[in-house]
């Protein structure tokens, strides 16, 4: 009877603890924010004073020296995207960006329809900063005011500022 009283009690205590452990998790099932890994690419930056942040980011890179091409284009949820084709920069350092250049920076809305881009109209104009680029990345800042592409003469702008980009090829 001993031996009995012994095993219920201890039956009792393994309850009690079971309960108590199963008792103690964190029922919140709300997922936890996504933040890209170090080593992938992004683009931020302020769009006419609203906050935009990629949430998928793509980079790649085609030929050498002069003829270099890399392209960077991220994506919000609300399929807003910001792109910039870098020509022929090879080194760190501020390049200016227009009409009268390779390079372009573009900015296109997910509703569609119309791109703000540097690349078409002579009042679009921006500035990229090539803080490091090597064989497997670049990255820098940017900002720019682009211009509908559809209609230079009088056609609407967009200011894109504290821009921040990183691209893995």
């Amino acid at each position: 009877m001993k031996t009995f009283k012994t095993f219920g009690k201890t039956l009792c205590m393994a309850a009690v603890l079971f309960i108590l452990n199963s008792c103690n998790k964190d029922d919140d099932n709300t997922p936890a924010p996504y933040v890209p890994a170090a080593n992938t690419s992004f683009v931020k930056g302020t769009v006419e004073g609203t906050a935009f942040s990629s949430l998928t980011a793509s980079c790649s890179k085609a030929g050498s020296g002069a003829d270099a091409v890399v392209t960077i284009l991220g994506a919000d949820l609300a399929a807003n995207s910001i792109s910039l084709v870098l020509v022929g920069i090879t080194a760190t350092g501020t390049y200016d960006v227009n009409n009268a250049t390779n390079s372009v920076l573009n900015y296109s809305p997910g509703s569609g329809g119309v791109a703000y881009s540097t690349g078409e109209c002579s009042a679009a104009s921006g500035t990229i900063t090539v803080t490091a680029i090597d064989a497997t990345h670049v990255e820098g800042t940017f900002s720019f005011t682009g211009k509908d592409t559809d209609n230079c003469d009088t056609g609407a702008t967009k200011t894109v500022t504290n821009g921040t980009f990183k691209g893995v090829f």
